[in-house]
């Protein structure tokens, strides 16, 4: 199976056979070719008709430092990997893929950085560092740090409020909320379609 794209619905399909096996069960998906690959299919004749299902930002040199390229999934579109217990690295580019990809068993584990490539600049390891830990405050919420108390940690739905939260490691202290709400937007455990963080 490859790539496809449901226009009524705005999923996107990502099936495991597209990813690339990285030993045991764990797999990567390289954003940028992802996005190309995308591009192809909205450039079909079937395609051309519907809005664009991402926003591609390339990489950009500044005083001698490239930041990153940034891929965003937008326009109502959301990512659905071909179901099973595996794990997906998403390499390549800055993106929300998490944001937007609709729950099931697999696991996806972002790189997102503050997208500073160093090359002579003298910012130090702990200043990337800081930066990063910055940004992912401001931007999820959460901290970089979190990302390992996530993947440790447990995640539970609650049935009566139509919540999932994620704890840390320990399995005791919730890092995040989610609603959970069908294909209609209304709160659902079952037949999940959409995730909602939760504003503290």
């Amino acid at each position: 199976m490859s790539l496809s794209i449901n226009w009524a619905t705005k999923v996107i399909s990502i099936p495991q056979s597209y990813l690339a096996p990285k030993g045991g069960s764990v797999y990567e998906l390289d954003v940028d070719v992802f996005r190309k690959d995308l591009k192809s299919i909205e450039d079909s004749e079937e395609g051309i008709t519907f809005p664009d299902t991402h926003f591609h930002n390339t990489e950009v040199i500044i005083g001698g430092m490239t930041l990153a390229r940034v891929v965003s999934i937008i326009n109502g579109y959301t990512i659905t990997f071909g179901d099973g217990q595996y794990i997906v690295n998403l390499v390549g580019a800055n993106n929300n893929i998490l944001d937007v990809t609709n729950l099931n068993q697999v696991s996806i584990r972002p790189t997102n950085s503050a997208g500073l490539i160093i090359a002579g600049s003298g910012v130090t390891q702990q200043d990337k560092a800081d930066i990063a830990e910055e940004v992912w405050t401001h931007t999820d919420g959460l901290k970089l740090s979190d990302l390992h108390e996530l993947e440790l940690g447990r995640w539970k739905v609650d049935t009566a409020t139509k919540q999932m939260t994620l704890y840390k490691a320990d399995g005791q202290t919730p890092l995040i909320t989610f609603d959970l709400k069908d294909a209609d937007g209304f709160p659902a455990f079952k037949d999940i379609y959409e995730r909602v963080p939760v504003k503290k």
